[in-house]
């Protein structure tokens, strides 16, 4: 209850934030809809009893009580109803940003790998309306008691044993909660299946791998899985919501014999003279009422509890993110000493083999490192720590003796630059797609044109309809681009922040032919040397060609999650070890390339 009161005061809070007049209009409402019922069945007796009289005016006045009451009590909920979706709405879409917000201030990216994560963030981004709803149901849940109270006041000048009528929605209520309480635990458990079903039909859907799908004929088989996917979830769904409904049909077969027995009592005392007319009206009218209202208590019931249900997610996301450890430190202006590893380990989210082990490494401010090994060895997995996405499981990576976990969020980030092996491809403008690597600069025309030209992009940006103000990709009717072409600006990118400490170039250049590799880093060093000169940058390249490798200052050669061998490519060769094998066994693969 307490944390379900917290999330009321914030759900309130955005409300006020959003449309204060529209917030205390629909309180408004609510209160007034609150007493509709009792005062038509109010108008009502009065309207038996002035026909009893046979004053006119009486009737009169009584039959336009009744109109006004019924009336009013429509138009009241229709408008309320209104209001009140247009708030949950919009609170809904705040609290969808919120949850996004919590997420990615996350300092790492390691929950992104956690099912057990995804799964809760899944059950509450699709919660968020029932959690913005959750405050006005429950707000009509109140009203709604006030009003049964005040029914079973009415009945009780009637008849003492009345009043026993509220007794009977005891069970219903408990049958219900029972009911929905099984069907929430089933959603949540149905959460990994959705994501699956998901994921499993966009492949079928994305550009990128349906071309794989296609030629493979798998297409079909993924869409069957997907398909049985949603069978089971949605089978699951149904078996818990039909399981709900015949709780509260029990229920209600309690109150509806209740209800008989109320109407019965009411003949038996209107035949022996103890009740009028009147009274007799009044019961009728408020039980036939009360089953709405009770509807009502339901309604509004289930939709606390859903919202209760979601805010259980919301707290543990806060809790989680407010538990991640962030540092407050500012990240140096720039590298005098360089990067340091000392005994760093690290596991992948739910594994228990150990990707990189008590790794010892030095990266000197100003140098130019590149990293190699065989596939497997760590090498994308040290670029993902050295850039501070992921946390080392033990041991520690500092810049300058400052270690990265002691940095505040983002301090690190950015300082850092550089592109990825698997790079995103953004359906953007195309000065928007390389702009965005430095936002500061997104609107700089000459930034990004200087960026896409060292990057050797200006053959991209020139074959588009409209050059730099071109949208990309075929999803907003834009052009879309080979998977080189892609790769270049993603290069353009990547190396568009101005001054970063730390420059990676993990596989940049892949999709593109070795010649024209080459001179790009060619004149990557040469701008990287200016940085180092500048402000100590370090350049790290991540690439499996060795022609490239050999420009850099110092290589560092990975397996088996341990640096094996360090050196520069003249030391390398010389000692005779994996480096030297492996660099001789691919110059020897291209000379006898014809």
């Amino acid at each position: 209850m307490k944390d379900l009161l917290v999330s009321y005061r914030h759900t309130f809070g955005l409300c006020w934030k959003i449309a204060p007049a529209v917030t205390v209009v629909n309180l408004l409402l609510i209160a007034l809809t609150s007493g509709a019922v009792t005062l038509t069945a109010l108008a009502q007796r009065f309207l038996i009893d002035a026909a009893g009289i046979g004053t006119t005016a009486a009737v009169v006045t009584a039959a336009g009580l009744g109109v006004l009451a019924h009336a009013g009590n429509f138009l009241l909920w229709r408008v309320q109803g209104e209001v009140n979706q247009d708030l949950t709405v919009r609170v809904a879409r705040e609290l969808d940003l919120e949850v996004l917000s919590l997420s990615a201030a996350i300092p790492t990216l390691e929950h992104l790998e956690r099912p057990e994560f995804l799964d809760r963030v899944t059950n509450l981004r699709r919660g968020t309306a029932s959690l913005a709803r959750a405050l006005w149901w429950g707000a009509s849940l109140v009203g709604t008691l006030l009003s049964v109270g005040a029914s079973i006041w009415l009945l009780a000048a009637v008849h003492p044993a009345l009043p026993l009528l509220a007794g009977c929605v005891v069970p219903l209520l408990l049958l219900t909660h029972r009911g929905d309480r099984h069907r929430r635990l089933v959603r949540d458990r149905t959460a990994e299946s959705e994501r699956h079903e998901r994921a499993l039909h966009e492949l079928c859907l994305r550009p990128e791998p349906a071309k794989e799908l296609r030629i493979a004929g798998t297409g079909p088989e993924l869409s069957d899985r997907a398909g049985r996917l949603w069978d089971e979830t949605t089978r699951q769904l149904a078996r818990a919501r039909l399981r709900t409904a015949g709780y509260e049909a029990v229920g209600w077969l309690i109150l509806t014999a209740a209800l008989g027995a109320a109407l019965l009592l009411m003949v038996d005392l209107h035949g022996s003279g103890q009740a009028g007319i009147g009274d007799v009206v009044l019961v009728i009218t408020l039980a036939t009422a009360l089953s709405g209202q009770i509807d009502r208590v339901l309604n509004s019931f289930t939709m606390v509890s859903d919202g209760g249900h979601v805010t259980g997610h919301y707290l543990w996301l806060k809790e989680y993110a407010r538990a991640r450890p962030a540092g407050e430190l500012p990240a140096p202006a720039e590298l005098s000493g360089g990067i340091s590893l000392r005994r760093v380990s690290f596991s992948y989210p739910g594994t228990t083999s150990q990707v990189l082990r008590n790794m010892d490494l030095e990266l000197r401010a100003g140098s130019i490192v590149a990293i190699v090994g065989l596939n497997g060895t760590g090498k994308t997995t040290l670029i993902k720590l050295l850039t501070g996405l992921y946390r080392p499981g033990s041991g520690t990576i500092a810049a300058d003796g400052i270690p990265l976990a002691d940095m505040a969020p983002g301090q690190w980030a950015n300082r850092c630059a550089g592109v990825f092996q698997d790079f995103a491809k953004l359906q953007l403008l195309a000065r928007e797609n390389v702009g965005v690597g430095d936002l500061p600069r997104l609107d700089d025309p000459d930034a990004i044109a200087d960026a896409v030209t060292r990057a050797a992009a200006d053959s991209v940006v020139a074959g588009l309809p409209d050059r730099l103000d071109t949208q990309l990709g075929t999803l907003f009717q834009g052009v879309d681009l080979s998977h080189g072409q892609w790769q270049r600006l993603a290069l353009a990118r990547g190396i568009m922040r101005a001054r970063p400490l730390l420059l990676i170039l993990d596989e940049p250049t892949a999709a593109l032919d070795p010649q024209v590799e080459h001179e790009l880093f060619e004149q990557f060093a040469a701008e990287a040397r200016e940085a180092a000169a500048a402000h100590g940058t370090i350049s790290v390249i991540v690439s499996h060609r060795f022609s490239t490798v050999h420009m850099a200052d110092h290589i560092v050669v990975l397996d088996d999650g341990r640096v094996s061998e360090q050196g520069s490519h003249t030391d390398l060769l010389a000692a005779g070890g994996r480096y030297a094998h492996l660099f001789t066994a691919q110059a020897t693969a291209y000379a006898r390339e014809p």
